[in-house]
Parts: structure tokens; sequence; C-alpha cells
């Protein structure tokens, strides 16, 4: 499944490294891309493992905001 989340308190690619990485520890999640500069992630996963709502949990715990 693939879902596109605007994100914000993203400010540059560090900011999309972190949330790439916070993304890529989670399982279920196989490819993550954060686009500071459109202030969106777009996430490719296995809703059998994991949900959006985890997905919108780990970008949180990483110092952003996610919303739909």
């Amino acid at each position: 499944m693939d879902i596109k989340l605007k994100v914000q308190g993203m400010h540059c690619t560090g900011c999309e490294a972190n949330i790439n990485d916070a993304l890529a520890e989670l399982e279920g999640v196989i490819k993550s891309k954060a686009d500071f500069k459109k202030g969106e992630v777009r996430v490719h996963f296995d809703e059998k493992k994991i949900d959006e709502e985890k997905i919108k949990e780990a970008i949180e715990g990483a110092g952003y905001k996610a919303e739909d």
C-alpha cells in the first residue's frame, strides 16, 4: 500500500533523512521518500504488518507533525 502524508517541521535534507531513518526501522515499511520542499513523505508499506497510524507515530516520534 502507498500513502502520502503532509509533514510539518522539515527544513532540510537532514530532516528528510531523519524521517526516512525512523520509518526504515519499522517492520512493514518497504520504502519511504521524504521531501522537505514539498512538505510530504511517501511511504510504501505492507498493510498486513503495519498501519498508517504507526507510521504517523514514528514520524512524530522523530520530532515532526504528520497528517493526511
